[in-house]
């Protein structure tokens, strides 16, 4: 403390204790400043992945082994206990306790998922990333140019129907998942093809044809019959940030289907076309975009070549 002997309006010294800087305190408040910051940035890149189907709630992690753990809060909605798919989902992003705003991915047929949460919980999500998504069937005809056309005829003909199909399915995958896996692949751009290189990749999918295919079938099941309903009301519901990630080689979801759903959202999305890349191509652009910008220009020109 110092005092401060300035001359007073009437003449008279003034006096008046002023504090000095203290150094500790102020190194220790510059230090917990930047953890703050630090964390606030974090948090920032931080993001709700809803996968697609078939798939995991781990799969973004081991196609992606360079983001960080705490980058990833995957939604596990097949573990929820209810019965019907919008409910799982709510339960799911529940469960993860959040208390601030934060943004949701939705890859691929997980894009209904991320829209029910940009609907339903809509001050807990600040924006929306659709990735390669499946979009509500009754907005165009989009089924002849979809692989997956006869699991989501099945699904439409009714329970049995999709039962037998998936039965079928399974029994594939346990005598030769790799054959499998390069059927589902065998008209897919070159850019999703050389993903078949890396083991990792294979084992990533096979995981999740086991997991819906196996012990989660039913859930599987119920949110493929989900899908194929009408749920376009949902999209009328968001008001956050959107964006749209699409790769214009895509031949599991088709371009038709982001285009159908920016024409839907309007002016509060925004539409990326991916050249040359696919299904799961475009998901590692996004997801590069996301946590590190200054990567995607060269991946978005020449693909994303596969980690062995």
């Amino acid at each position: 403390m110092r005092r401060d002997t300035r001359q007073a309006a009437s003449g008279q010294p003034h006096f008046r204790e002023v504090s000095q800087p203290n150094p500790v305190r102020t190194q220790t408040g510059r230090i917990a400043k930047a953890a703050i910051q630090g964390r606030y940035e974090a948090m920032s890149k931080a993001f709700i992945y809803c996968h697609g189907l078939p798939g995991t709630p781990q799969e973004l992690r081991a196609l992606s082994p360079e983001l960080s753990p705490a980058a990833v809060h995957a939604l596990d909605r097949h573990r929820q206990p209810h019965r019907h798919h919008e409910a799982r989902v709510l339960a799911g992003f529940d469960a993860l306790g959040l208390e601030s705003p934060v943004t949701v991915v939705g890859f691929s047929l997980g894009a209904m998922s991320a829209v029910n949460l940009a609907a339903r919980r809509a001050p807990l999500v600040r924006r929306l990333i659709l990735v390669s998504p499946a979009a509500p069937l009754e907005l165009g005809d989009f089924l002849p140019a979809m692989a997956g056309r006869p699991v989501f005829e099945a699904a439409r003909r009714g329970d049995a129907p999709l039962r037998m199909l998936t039965a079928v399915q399974a029994a594939a995958v346990m005598l030769a998942p790799r054959r499998t896996v390069e059927a589902m692949f065998a008209k897919s751009p070159p850019a999703d093809r050389r993903l078949l290189d890396s083991r990792d990749f294979v084992d990533v999918i096979v995981s999740g044809l086991r997991a819906c295919l196996g012990q989660y079938q039913p859930a599987y099941r119920t949110e493929l019959q989900a899908y194929v309903k009408p749920w376009t009301g949902l999209l009328d519901e968001i008001r956050c940030e959107t964006e749209i990630w699409q790769g214009d080689a895509d031949d599991w979801t088709p371009p038709a289907m982001a285009q159908a759903l920016k024409g839907r959202l309007g002016p509060r999305a925004r539409l990326k076309l991916c050249p040359d890349l696919g299904h799961y191509s475009t998901l590692l652009a996004a997801i590069a975009h996301l946590q590190w910008p200054d990567r995607i220009p060269r991946a978005m020109l020449q693909g994303l070549s596969p980690r062995a």
